[in-house]
């Protein structure tokens, strides 16, 4: 099963799919993108969108796309391989797949 994309949104820059940035090549920001398996529901995941000259620290790539220059076309294709690759037999594997790439909302969930 391969996850996809539900919705997605970004406080910082609304609607998100219109944002064109002063500057493609200096961008930092954090969104969100609802996954699932199908479109009755999914997950949030949180993701920073950067290029490399906002990377400051050791783990500042960490739950990060880092493009070179910024166009929503490319953050859609670089989220789409990323779904490729995290393909999986039930949810429980794909979202912690998942959560190597993005920030999920339920990362160290204990009941």
């Amino acid at each position: 099963m391969k996850p996809i994309i539900i919705s997605y949104d970004c406080t910082d820059h609304d609607p998100i799919d219109e944002w064109v940035p002063e500057d493609a090549y200096d961008v930092d920001f954090w969104m969100n993108f609802t996954i699932g398996l199908d479109i009755k529901g999914g997950d949030n995941f949180l993701v920073r969108v950067v290029t490399p000259n906002n990377l400051h620290g050791k783990n500042s790539a960490k739950h990060a796309i880092v493009l070179n220059e910024y166009t929503w076309a490319i953050v859609l294709a670089e989220v789409d391989a990323i779904l490729e690759h995290c393909q999986g037999i039930s949810w429980t594997g794909i979202s912690a797949q998942l959560s190597q790439y993005f920030q999920w909302e339920y990362d160290n969930y204990k009941r």
